[in-house]
């Protein structure tokens, strides 16, 4: 019996341990949480982002809508569950394909920049298409990367987020 026993210990100690399956990178996590947008899956997008993330908006994405008193900043998940049910609401469809340009990571500090294609097609049919940077700030949380903040440099859309105008009258201009 205590032979037996030796035996299986020797023997559990010479089989490598069971691959763990490691987490995503950075740009993993970036690219999950463009495909969760795309997807309209609003709760998985946002399931990645850091406590106390940040949204740097430089210029308002959309004509009408303003980017506030308060600076550039704002409450990263804050800003997607604000703007994510409008946006989805005016769309039958928001794809957004992040092209990967480059990963730094530092300890538990990342950066990704990414060049991401956007089409968006409003319930009327009209389709836009956009290319613009986006960087990431990420964050080691645990084991896990988050985004800690984005930032991008898109232009203003002319993507009506109001209710729709009502059409004007024969032979009127607006």
């Amino acid at each position: 019996m205590k032979h037996s026993l030796a035996v299986i210990v020797i023997a559990l100690a010479l089989v490598p341990a069971a691959p763990r399956a490691a987490s995503p990178g950075p740009a993993e996590v970036v690219q999950a949480f463009n495909r969760a947008l795309t997807a309209r899956k609003l709760e998985d997008a946002t399931a990645l982002l850091a406590k106390g993330s940040v949204q740097y908006t430089l210029r308002a994405a959309h004509p009408g809508v303003t980017t506030g008193d308060a600076g550039i900043t704002s409450d990263l998940k804050t800003h997607w569950q604000t703007i994510g049910p409008v946006l989805f609401s005016v769309t039958s469809a928001y794809k957004r394909v992040p092209k990967i340009l480059d990963t730094r990571v530092d300890g538990d500090l990342a950066t990704v920049w990414t060049q991401v294609a956007s089409e968006t097609v409003e319930r009327s049919g009209k389709s836009r298409k956009d290319n613009f940077s986006e960087v990431y700030l990420m964050v080691k949380v645990g084991d896990a990367w988050q985004i800690g903040a984005i930032a991008d440099n898109r232009g203003t859309d002319n993507l009506s987020v109001g209710p729709a105008a009502a059409p004007a009258p024969a032979g009127k201009p607006r």
